[in-house]
């Protein structure tokens, strides 16, 4: 076990409970666990992925690894601060962090980059399985966030300033890329695409999950997300087949609007302006959104 590993090990184990009959750690190592089919594709979150044996597990070992990374870090967590501790309170990010970490599972750790990070568990999850974290994000108010979490955990998880459209590093400096529901805010998203490519070793992999707007209110639409994937097909190979088919059990917020409303993150605004321009956009502020999850390697 690396430092943060045994900081963050629960008491009297170095692993975190399994669900019943589900081994995690094999669940991690794609092994045994005829079901990862739900995280291994290029195509929407579906419902049913949730209750599947390998996401199950996934979360179940996330979460305490969160509960533990959120107790340690708790000076970081002010009142008032923009970014929750929680993040898999989140509709989608039960499915999204799973797919995410299952699809650069099958690669030694190496240099990977959190694209568009804010600040939570997940970098240090990566972190605690031997990666080598670099988190970029455009909010300056993360610096010092990320050096107290580093200074609580014993972690070296590093954090740039930077926006995914023009990062900072060197040709070829990571093994992985991951951008977790980050280019539907990101304005200048082709360009965000060639930094990916860029920073990206040969034989690197990117892992990429984006909202797609059901209820057409708000980005990304399909035909905008049509335009994301040609651009990624021009830079990248695809790991799995693009899939999308929207069946009926798919994993959109409208799922969650009666019960478990609590997942949807939106809340009102602070500023009064900008408080008034999304309910004359949004009504309530709900937003029928789909996740689609695409797994791509950079082959030139």
């Amino acid at each position: 076990m690396n430092r943060l590993s045994q900081a963050m090990a629960w008491p009297d184990t170095d692993e975190a409970p399994t669900i019943p009959g589900v081994d995690v750690h094999a669940a991690s190592m794609h092994t045994g666990l005829a079901s990862a089919a739900p995280l291994e594709r290029n195509g929407y979150a579906l419902l049913d992925d949730l209750e599947s044996p390998v996401v199950r597990s996934l979360v179940r070992e996330m979460e305490h690894f969160q509960a533990r990374f959120m107790a340690r870090t708790r000076p970081v967590w002010k009142d008032g601060f923009k970014h929750t501790g929680d993040r898999l309170d989140n509709w989608s990010r039960r499915w999204e962090y799973p797919y995410c970490w299952w699809n650069l599972l099958d690669r030694d750790p190496g240099k990977v980059l959190d694209a568009g990070s804010g600040i939570n568990f997940f970098p240090f999850f990566f972190a605690s399985g031997g990666w080598d974290v670099t988190c970029a994000d455009t909010n300056p108010v993360l610096e010092p966030c990320f050096r107290e979490a580093n200074r609580l955990l014993g972690s070296s998880v590093k954090f740039d300033v930077a926006p995914i459209e023009a990062l900072p590093y060197n040709d070829g400096s990571f093994d992985a890329v991951y951008c977790v529901s980050v280019l539907e805010h990101a304005p200048m998203r082709v360009q965000a695409m060639d930094e990916f490519a860029r920073v990206l070793k040969r034989g690197g992999r990117l892992c990429l999950t984006m909202d797609i707007s059901l209820s057409r209110d708000c980005d990304i639409k399909l035909e905008d997300a049509a335009l994301i994937l040609d651009q990624l097909e021009q830079r990248f190979e695809p790991v799995h087949a693009l899939d999308l088919s929207r069946p009926s059990n798919l994993l959109t917020t409208d799922r969650f609007r009666q019960h478990e409303s609590w997942r949807l993150s939106w809340r009102a605004h602070k500023n009064p302006l900008r408080r008034w321009i999304s309910q004359m956009r949004h009504g309530d502020g709900f937003r029928s959104l789909a996740v689609l999850g695409t797994t791509w390697v950079k082959t030139r």
